[in-house]
């Protein structure tokens, strides 16, 4: 019994095919993964049985196939001959090439052995019609090729070529526990950054046969940039959905194997391995039931059920199934990087939504900390297309470094994966019904036990509209109207009305000269501020509300902790006058301490309220409260239907348990200790830019003395792969080796910027005014 290539498919082949293929595979493909070859070129005894003697499988060959189980798409390809010890590389290269036509997008990749001359690859390589280069295990000197490491058989020569011709290297790698192994991990991180310029193609989802070491192993590739995974010949839809959950649609090519999806037969794990069964070989000793199909129309089944599992969109599909191959392979040159002019390319897209977006979208989009023009008009992003730990990517892959925090609701670092799998099962389950979520009632028994003064609590779906609800429930509780506020406490009008009749009342707590558009004029003299760590300016905000006063809301702090007993004295004060103590938590909560800064301080609010990292990026507030302050509101009408999702809860008890089991805000406080002390230094080495470190040590600011300062520090931070801007947010997924390259690219950055002032281009950068406005806070 022997292999046979399917010509012809069966009943069962074409029900399959079209459950595989129908509204899912685009009419453009391009097959990432394919070969052609002349079986003359196999050593004298090396031919595979189902292939003819002296038979060239060519490109017609290809598109027959093609048509035969991809109907009615139009397939380009990467080709490369067939690779097989002792062959005739030389003549199978020439033979490649001659089947190749320019004028459309498919290439092909150079077949080569260690032994094989740099010089000839480098050759093919100018052609144009070769791309990259193609070693193959079989090449390895060594006793056992199933056990050969990757510098074995791809040593550092054909890293080398392809770096310097910014060329692509497909490479299947080998050893047991493949992408696991920690030989390969090593090799392939050591070679993939020394030579970033050599696109990398793992075939076979990094030989992930096994669909276990996907979903172990691809962790280790997410910051090497130019690392990609294909499709080809892998039937574990496990092994497909890891890799586009770990690495993203972006990383991922779709490739045949042609011949071998050919075959009649599947690769099943099993264990710590896998097994190919191919029906020709025998399968008496199997228990089967129906009938296999061919390797290809598996493999395809598989990966659309990975695409309908993991929610991806056309979009995604045609960079699965062309559009990430062909920015491989259709780059403006092979010789020369042009990189400047592809970064130019690049960075357009982001900012050219941004400019959409303000024409159907008010103000761009609803949180003014995302507005481009607070950060760089010139180069700022805008978008993301995926975010993990401490990564983060625009729409056209590039990825950074992130340390904005997302404006200080990611803790745990971008999509955790706890956080994540909670919310999953939620979504599962059912988001929302007419019946409430149990995990109300959970979440409720969790934030009780850590706030022991507390006794009720409600909830909401951002920091803003939690406090909105504080407020509400300290009025109803007091029957008075009255705020005293120190800090920003979100957008409603009762903050707002402190701006009405003197617009200069919220300069240092949000924005100056705010205009409070909008508000009602009847609330006038309802909101009043007071500084920090300013006993007479908190008096005087007393005396303006005297006998009218509801509540002080304030945050326990930002810049500077409380001195001579501020906090105390502050909440002494509200409740003689009979008001309630409301503490913003919505930055410092879980950040500035455990489960808030309350605790640090040691004082007892009588409502704290939480958002942010609450929830490490779900939308989730909570406002907990003392039983005698939010009984006494039961009668107020507060009420609104996403407020009892189940997302929110869900990603909160995950969140907050991660939290308090790994002991994350001591760590992350810790780490921004020492960030906060380096930063200092960074800035003493460039005085003239009078930068001033503040903030909290996991939550540090920069303030520069000169606001075009900060535009130029973003854009030269981006061009690093850093995503910062004048407030950084520490989160559990940073590392020493992280801040420590940040503040070199910091320090780099600076001495541009101190250039800039000194060739007098401030105030403007680039002939375009620089249009800087942000938030500016006295806590």
């Amino acid at each position: 019994m022997s292999l046979h290539l399917v010509t012809e498919l069966n009943d069962t082949d074409r029900k399959l095919l079209h459950r595989a293929i129908d509204g899912f595979v685009p009419e453009k493909v391009f097959d990432a993964h394919t070969h052609l070859f002349h079986s003359r070129h196999f050593a004298q005894g090396k031919r595979p049985v189902f292939l003819d003697e002296d038979r060239g499988y060519g490109m017609a060959d290809f598109q027959a196939a093609m048509k035969l189980w991809m109907p009615g798409r139009e397939v380009e390809g990467l080709f490369f001959g067939y690779p097989s010890a002792g062959n005739n590389r030389v003549g199978e290269n020439a033979w490649l090439e001659s089947q190749i036509d320019t004028s459309t997008n498919s290439r092909a990749l150079v077949l080569a052995a260690p032994t094989d001359d740099p010089a000839e690859q480098r050759r093919l390589m100018s052609t144009g019609v070769f791309v990259g280069i193609k070693p193959y295990r079989l090449y390895a000197d060594v006793p056992d090729t199933k056990e050969a490491q990757i510098e074995t058989f791809a040593p550092e020569w054909m890293w080398e070529v392809c770096h310097d011709h910014d060329g692509i290297m497909m490479l299947h790698i080998m050893l047991a526990d493949g992408i696991c192994d920690p030989r390969n991990i090593e090799a392939l991180q050591r070679l993939c950054r020394k030579y970033s310029r050599c696109q990398l193609i793992l075939a076979h989802i990094a030989r992930s046969f096994n669909y276990r070491h996907a979903r172990e192993g691809l962790h280790h590739l997410i910051e090497l940039d130019n690392v990609l995974v294909d499709t080809s010949a892998v039937t574990q839809a496990g092994a497909f959905r890891a890799a586009i959950e770990i690495l993203g649609p972006k990383r991922v090519l779709w490739g045949s194997d042609y011949m071998v999806s050919e075959l009649r037969g599947s690769c099943i794990t099993q264990g710590d391995g896998f097994t190919w069964i191919h029906p020709d070989l025998g399968t008496d000793k199997l228990t089967i039931f129906g009938q296999y199909t061919t390797v290809g129309i598996e493999s395809l089944m598989c990966l659309r059920e990975a695409c309908e599992d993991t929610g991806m969109t056309s979009g995604d599909l045609d960079d699965i199934f062309r559009e990430n191959a062909l920015r491989l392979v259709c780059r403006p040159t092979f010789q020369s990087r042009a990189s400047e002019a592809l970064n130019l390319e690049v960075r357009a897209t982001g900012q050219k939504l941004w400019e959409e977006a303000k024409t159907k979208i008010s103000c761009g989009t609803g949180l003014l900390s995302k507005r481009a023009h607070l950060f760089d008009p010139h180069s700022w992003p805008s978008y993301f297309s995926r975010a993990k730990g401490s990564n983060l990517w625009d729409l056209d892959g590039k990825r950074y470094t992130d340390f904005t925090g997302g404006v200080g609701a990611i803790l745990l670092g971008h999509a955790d994966d706890e956080v994540n799998a909670a919310v999953k099962r939620r979504v599962n389950l059912g988001s929302y019904a007419t019946l409430a979520s149990p995990d109300e009632v959970k979440l409720a028994d969790l934030l009780l036990d850590l706030h022991p003064w507390a006794g009720k609590v409600r909830y909401a779906r951002g920091g803003g509209e939690a406090l909105g609800l504080a407020v509400r429930i300290a009025r109803a509780a007091t029957g008075k109207s009255g705020i005293a506020f120190c800090g920003y406490h979100g957008w409603s009008d009762w903050y707002l009305a402190a701006n009405l009749g003197d617009d200069a009342a919220l300069d240092g707590h949000l924005l100056t000269g705010l205009q409070p558009l909008g508000v009602p004029r009847e609330l006038a003299g309802t909101a009043v501020p007071f500084r920090y760590n300013d006993p007479e300016s908190f008096r005087a905000a007393l005396q303006k509300l005297e006998g009218k006063i509801a509540a002080v809301v304030m945050e326990p702090m930002r810049s500077e902790f409380p001195r001579d007993g501020f906090m105390q004295n502050v909440m002494d004060a509200c409740h003689a006058a009979g008001a309630v103590f409301v503490l913003d938590e919505v930055t410092s909560g879980w950040r500035f301490g455990f489960p808030g800064a309350a605790n640090v301080l040691g004082i007892e609010p009588d409502i704290a309220v939480y958002a942010k990292a609450m929830s490490n990026g779900y939308p989730s507030g909570a406002i907990i409260g003392k039983n005698e302050v939010m009984d006494a509101s039961n009668d107020s009408f507060i009420s609104s239907s996403y407020w009892t999702d189940g997302v929110g809860t869900a990603a909160s008890l995950a969140c907050i348990g991660k939290m308090r089991r790994e002991g994350v805000q001591q760590q992350v406080w810790t780490l921004g200790e020492r960030m906060q002390t380096a930063l200092r230094e960074v800035a003493a080495r460039h005085p003239t830019l009078q930068l001033k470190i503040g903030g909290m040590p996991c939550a540090p600011s920069l303030s520069f003395a000169e606001p075009v300062a900060k535009v130029l520090m973003i854009r030269h931070m981006l061009q690093r792969g850093y995503l910062m801007s004048s407030q950084l947010y520490v989160s559990w997924t940073h590392t020493d080796e992280l801040i420590a390259g940040m503040l070199a690219a910091l320090d780099e950055t600076l001495e541009m910027v101190v250039q800039a002032q000194e060739e007098g281009k401030f105030p403007s950068e680039d002939g375009e005014q620089i249009m800087v406005n942000g938030f500016a806070r006295l806590v």
